[in-house]
């Protein structure tokens, strides 16, 4: 089972999970289009065609533009994808639909040795797929969503609760603008595994490394869109996120905080 939900979170993040860095920002480092799910009966959704800014993997200060598709799909507002997050909203609802339970499943990913200077003549990292359960509630202020997951691919064996708030700025016309912020706590064994470095990788400059205790990291962000059309929009974003201590402390980490930023031409549906 474990290897069937993988291969299909895998297929479905195709493409767009190349554009997030390695290991614990994945969710953060690239913001899901600015619907969390899109709403209605029927299957909905949008596609963005976007040029990315982003680091080769995070904590490196080498950058990297890229152009990839951002995937926002839904299905009677049940099952859906959003980005590299796959989830089913379970039936049960409360105040009006405004509060729903669902159950997801995110592709992490890893990284090769070659992506920076730092990891030169370490063992690639292999991606894991996290899954677990988490609770929404679309409020009069903005939108709160609580995920706890677990590693269900044998890769690192570790969790991450994830909190994300997002609420809009400006609604007008065809402008629409969205502030976000959040943060990740990230097991101790999973930053060991990401960011820690093995007796038999360590150098004269990269000593071994084994994360102390779990570690939190944050971002805020931006988002833009103008519509063109109905179905057609110009979309922007912008986010910083803040490397947790843990992370921050591995030798194959330089950077601390991580900026990341695109520009897209979406196609709704």
């Amino acid at each position: 089972m474990k290897r069937v939900l993988a291969a299909a979170l895998m297929a479905l993040s195709g493409s767009a999970s190349v554009c997030v860095s390695a290991g614990a920002m994945d969710d953060l480092i690239v913001i899901a289009p600015l619907d969390n799910s899109v709403r209605g009966a029927g299957l909905h959704g949008e596609v963005l065609a976007a040029v990315v800014t982003r680091p080769k993997y995070s904590g490196s200060q080498t950058s990297s533009v890229v152009a990839l598709p951002l995937i926002n799909i839904s299905y009677n507002d049940t099952l859906y994808f959003n980005v590299h997050r796959l989830g089913y909203w379970l039936p049960w609802k409360f105040e009006d639909g405004k509060v729903r339970f669902g159950l997801l499943a995110e592709q992490q990913r890893g990284f090769v040795a070659t992506d920076g200077a730092l990891l030169a003549g370490m063992s690639d990292r292999d991606a894991a797929t996290e899954a677990g359960v988490n609770v929404a509630w679309d409020s009069p202020i903005g939108y709160l969503d609580f995920a706890y997951l677990n590693d269900v691919s044998d890769t690192h064996d570790g969790s991450a609760v994830k909190v994300m708030f997002s609420t809009r700025l400006i609604e007008r016309g065809k402008l629409f603008i969205k502030a976000s912020g959040g943060y990740e706590r990230m097991s101790r064994s999973a930053v060991s595994y990401y960011y820690g470095v093995k007796s038999s990788e360590a150098t004269a400059t990269r000593p071994q490394y084994a994360a102390a205790d779990s570690t939190i990291h944050t971002y805020v962000a931006l988002d833009a869109r103008y519509r063109i059309s109905k179905q057609w929009s110009l979309n922007a974003h912008l986010s910083n996120n803040k490397l947790g201590e843990q992370i921050e402390n591995s030798p194959v980490v330089d950077r601390t905080n991580v900026t990341v930023g695109y520009i897209a031409a979406g196609w709704h549906f």
